[in-house]
């Protein structure tokens, strides 16, 4: 039986082990994981030390691997002066269990930092950290809501340089994380990556060849990791490619790149441990994944989605909802589910998810009259709770 560190605990631990002494560490794990409220299983690594670490080395990665979003993050403009004023927060209705409010959420975090964030402070959302950067003094943190945890990135050297920074991080293959800033201070490749391990508690600079001139394209300061790599997208219609393992970087050709809007943006995400892209190709939503993540340059199509069809589905919202929605024709991708078939569509003032398998038609949001979702397509962060413990730097 587990050692408790004090009276409380130890009476808790063996009224636990008693009951459950005689269950193998597997079938434990499969009675935990299903406690669907994350600050339940938060309060639960309390009990004993060896919950704790059954907890924090066999759930978490588990639970990581297959958690659905329990909100999004969005950049919001005011209707009114039309400029982008702060960062909010909204929870997702498809998944089950607690969610917090949006207030709720912002104060979970704002009450974390040793500074009142505004819009331009908010960097990255990975798999449930949030990373921040205090403007005027250029030092990083990183927070994890569910846990109530916040630490401070030591400083690095030559940081002065950085365009824009994303975290890396998966808990289901490991609790630690990196922090990623991208230096373009040099007029030609090639690109410097300044990275910070939480696992050695220190940054490293890697230089990687970056495929083509930056001078003729720029990239969009929004990452998504999945499997050791970074990607983000180029206005060159490009998928940018860093293998943060490797040390290498690739620009691999978005699919139907000569159809795609010059001006515009779609949408990449991870996907059921794919990498999707979905874009808009004149009246057709469009969803591919790409085979083999950064080895080749095949993208295979999984489904197209009419406008025409989602337009025709219309009269499933409200009148309210419909009177918000704006054109049919300003619908983006927003996001890919990570677990599921199911994306999410949206217009600056609402946002849908659609099942690819069944075709169910959704509102997930509907905003304020005076609000707007600034470039969902970009901007809109799915937040899923995480239960890693974040450890402070000395």
């Amino acid at each position: 039986m587990a050692t408790c560190s004090d009276g409380k605990a130890s009476e808790s631990c063996s009224c636990a082990g008693f009951l459950l002494s005689n269950l193998p560490d597997d079938v434990l794990v499969e009675i935990l994981c299903r406690v669907t409220d994350r600050k339940h299983l938060t309060r639960l690594k309390s009990v004993c030390k060896s919950w704790s670490n059954l907890i924090t080395d066999a759930c978490v990665p588990k639970i990581s691997a297959s958690s659905p979003p329990q909100g999004f993050i969005y950049f919001v403009k005011k209707a009114r002066n039309g400029k982008p004023n702060n960062i909010d927060y909204f929870p997702c209705p498809m998944t089950p269990g607690v969610e917090p409010g949006p207030h709720e959420f912002v104060k979970s975090y704002s009450s974390l930092l040793p500074f009142q964030p505004t819009r331009n402070d908010f960097l990255d959302c990975c798999n449930g950290l949030l990373l921040f950067v205090e403007g005027c003094t250029l030092q990083y943190y990183v927070c994890n809501p569910m846990t109530k945890h916040c630490v401070a990135i030591p400083r690095g050297s030559m940081l002065e340089n950085i365009v824009f920074a994303s975290l890396a991080f998966d808990p289901s293959r490991s609790p630690h994380y990196r922090v990623v800033c991208f230096d373009y201070s040099l007029s030609s490749p090639p690109v410097r990556l300044h990275v910070f391990s939480s696992e050695t508690g220190n940054w490293s600079m890697h230089e990687t060849p970056f495929g083509y001139s930056f001078k003729n394209c720029k990239v969009v300061k929004r990452c998504i990791y999945l499997d050791g790599a970074l990607y983000c997208i180029s206005t060159s219609k490009h998928l940018v490619c860093f293998d943060l393992n490797r040390g290498n970087s690739r620009a691999i050709r978005l699919p139907q790149w000569k159809r795609l809007d010059p001006d515009g943006f779609g949408c990449a995400g991870p996907s059921r441990g794919r990498l999707c892209y979905s874009d808009l190709i004149g009246t057709t939503f469009y969803i591919w994944f790409l085979e083999d993540h950064c080895k080749n340059d095949r993208w295979t199509l999984i489904h197209s989605i009419s406008v025409d069809y989602l337009g025709k589905q219309q009269h499933q919202l409200d009148r309210i909802t419909i009177s918000r929605f704006g054109k049919i024709s300003a619908l983006r991708p927003f996001a890919l589910h990570p677990a599921s078939d199911v994306i999410f569509f949206g217009t600056p003032r609402v946002m849908l998810s659609y099942h690819l398998q069944d075709r169910r038609f959704k509102l997930i949001y509907r905003a304020r009259e005076d609000r707007q979702i600034l470039l969902g397509q970009l901007l809109v962060f799915p937040y899923t709770p995480c239960l890693v413990n974040l450890k402070h730097f000395g």
